[in-house]
């Protein structure tokens, strides 16, 4: 999918918003996508919500199927306001919120991903790039901004409410899929700042500070998240959220983090896995 790095000189907002009001439908989604995230403009929900209305009126069709979902009724202000946590641990330091977001979403995210799974890559510390390994089975779908709809988007908002990390520091979102058996060995999140292969994207991005995740369904059994170090084996219901600082007050990557996917032995297991970096990344300075 394409890279938020890559709005290329014919898509600056100037031109999108000529093509927008001209009754261009993916002018107007991406103006959508760029207004409620911060990209590239100034970040504005009111905006966002109307440039979505624009784009399904010159027939965009996820603009449409997103504006069914959100309904006539939406409540932006109190779909916004962050939910009260509750700490599991506090070195490291675990949150859960229970009911995160309602299980309509949890389908909406399942669905979106589902076409696009593929198996899921871990960082290669010789190049900071992907590579497929085998500490890590499971498959996943991954979805840069302007790839993204408004649910999405609502999502990384209510995300960014709750940990006060702006959406700009967030990774792409990134659905994962574990069929029985299927597992994320026992890892780390952070990126280890004495591995060369890291330097150029910790420099660039900044640290993962955060990780975040969402359940996206709960009829399994097995496939809990497992951190070792405080004897946590998190099982949740679809809309549960569980999230850690990946990160101790000092800034120094914290060891107690290791964690890992335990796999289902029934059923299948989704999550939504969302990484927040402790800065925006470099390439908005370009933008």
């Amino acid at each position: 999918m394409r890279s938020d790095d890559q709005l290329d000189r014919d898509h600056t907002p100037a031109v999108l918003i000529a093509e927008a009001d001209a009754g261009d439908g993916e002018a107007a989604h991406h103006l959508a996508l760029m207004s409620a995230s911060g990209l590239a403009r100034p970040q504005d929900w009111a905006e966002a919500l109307r440039r979505l209305d624009q784009a399904a009126a010159n027939g965009h069709a996820l603009a449409e199927e997103t504006r069914r979902f959100l309904g006539p009724g939406f409540d932006l202000e109190a779909w916004l306001a962050a939910p009260d946590p509750v700490e599991l641990s506090t070195a490291p330091h675990v949150l859960a919120i229970t009911g995160f977001v309602p299980r309509a979403i949890c389908d909406w995210f399942r669905d979106r991903a589902d076409p696009y799974l593929d198996r899921s890559p871990v960082s290669d510390p010789r190049t900071g790039g992907p590579m497929v390994h085998r500490i890590r089975t499971n498959s996943s779908a991954s979805f840069d901004i302007l790839d993204c709809d408004l649910v999405m988007m609502l999502v990384r908002e209510r995300i960014a409410r709750t940990t006060g990390h702006p959406t700009l520091g967030m990774e792409p979102v990134e659905v994962l899929h574990y069929a029985v058996g299927e597992t994320f060995a026992p890892h780390y999140d952070w990126l280890d700042p004495d591995v060369p292969g890291y330097a150029a994207d910790l420099a660039a991005d900044g640290q993962r500070a955060v990780t975040f995740l969402t359940y996206l369904n709960d009829d399994y059994e097995g496939g809990e998240t497992e951190m070792e170090a405080i004897g946590l084996r998190y099982r949740a219901a679809a809309g549960d959220a569980l999230y850690w600082s990946n990160i101790k007050p000092n800034g120094r990557i914290d060891l107690a983090t290791r964690h890992a996917g335990l796999p289902p032995t029934t059923g299948e297991k989704w999550l939504y896995s969302q990484w927040l970096r402790d800065k925006a990344p470099g390439y908005l300075s370009g933008l």
